[in-house]
């Protein structure tokens, strides 16, 4: 019975119903996602701060952000660590895509990115002379492709990203079928507003090291 709705039980459910009529199942469904989902957190102080997922804020406090940075371990899990400080838009990207559902936790995949890739930034048009389409699922995850996050990043930070991702790859043992927790270091140099065609980034060292 309609009444019940008092009780805060039935009229989540009345409204929720309205609003899947009215705007159709996917928007309805990524809305309901967002308001489950925290936003990224950040623990540790100073050098050793890390952004993290909400859901992977528990795991890495058990393992420390020391752990984390110097052994890129936590657990079982092997870390990837997105350098905020070399790529702050690409960690822009990333950090919201947590926020609206995008796992932390990702799986190499064993067959070429460049499917993937496709599927996520096949109709990008980029806005500036050096723009590159960023994606988060990374294309050469299992979780990479299509519903990945897009979003416009200079292109020397796209290399970068590559770079940190092979080397990962290859010196942490990560193979195909292999889980990946992703990290940002230095969380409060994460870019703040979208790309506006100027590389902004602290450290444009060469990634990959």
């Amino acid at each position: 019975m309609a009444t019940k709705a008092k009780g805060g039980f039935l009229l989540p459910l009345l409204l929720v119903g309205g609003a899947v009529a009215y705007f159709g199942v996917d928007e309805v469904e990524d809305a309901v996602r967002g308001a489950l989902i925290g936003e990224p957190v950040v623990i540790g102080v100073g050098d050793e701060a890390v952004m993290v997922a909400d859901d992977a804020a528990s795991m890495v406090r058990k393992c420390t952000t020391t752990r984390v940075l110097r052994q890129k371990r936590c657990g079982e899990v092997k870390v990837v660590i997105m350098d905020a400080a070399r790529m702050p838009h690409i960690t822009r990207n990333i950090s919201p895509a947590w926020s609206e559902g995008k796992e932390h936790v990702l799986t190499r995949s064993g067959v070429s990115r460049h499917a993937n890739y496709k599927a996520a930034c096949g109709g990008f048009v980029k806005k500036h002379v050096d723009g590159s389409c960023d994606e988060y699922a990374f294309a050469s995850t299992v979780q990479g492709g299509i519903g990945a996050r897009t979003e416009e990043v200079p292109a020397r930070e796209q290399d970068c990203q590559g770079g940190t991702l092979a080397a990962a790859y290859r010196w942490q043992g990560i193979r195909a079928g292999d889980d990946l927790l992703v990290v940002i270091s230095n969380p409060h140099r994460v870019a703040v507003e979208p790309y506006q065609g100027q590389d902004i980034a602290e450290d444009q060292s060469t990634c990959g090291s």
